[in-house]
């Protein structure tokens, strides 16, 4: 197979498993409540539980998306009763994010999965040599960098 070639297959993986990540993130989920959750949302909750005193602002800066996106998201989380806003309690004009009783249920239900993605990556890892997560992780930030240099014309 020449090298044109092995690059196709490559990226046709690659599409694939993004491709099924894309679905992952489309399907609802259910996590013991009666609401179903977007993983959107679910990360959402999960990033809000994991930062005590976030606002809009720092969430939306976690999260890589506009302040506009992430208030959004937390108004529609509101009503779905998994988050509250509250006055900060160091500053009397700031609106901070905390989780309801059912919001911190998402979260451990959200950590029960990760243990058991994190048992089943590395029975898979197991197999490769000890670097290849290092090679992963920098293979990762040299494609988010070529996706974001990619040039108009060819977009």
């Amino acid at each position: 197979m020449n090298e044109e070639a092995k690059m196709d297959q490559l990226c046709e993986h690659f599409l694939q498993t993004v491709h099924q990540f894309g679905q992952l993130e489309k399907e609802m989920h259910i996590y013991g409540t009666k609401q179903k959750l977007h993983l959107s949302e679910t990360h959402t909750i999960v990033d809000i539980g994991n930062n005590d005193c976030i606002n809009i602002t720092k969430l939306a800066k976690l999260q890589g998306i506009s302040k506009s996106a992430a208030s959004q998201m937390v108004s529609r989380l509101v009503k779905k009763g998994f988050i509250r806003r509250e006055l900060s309690p160091k500053t009397e004009n700031e609106v901070v994010l905390s989780l309801t009783e059912s919001g911190e249920k998402i979260c451990k239900w959200h950590e029960k999965q990760h243990i058991w993605l994190r048992k089943r990556l590395s029975s898979i890892l197991a197999d490769y040599p000890n670097d290849t997560i290092a090679q992963l992780q920098s293979l990762m930030t040299s494609l988010q960098s070529l996706w974001e240099t990619i040039p108009e014309q060819v977009k």
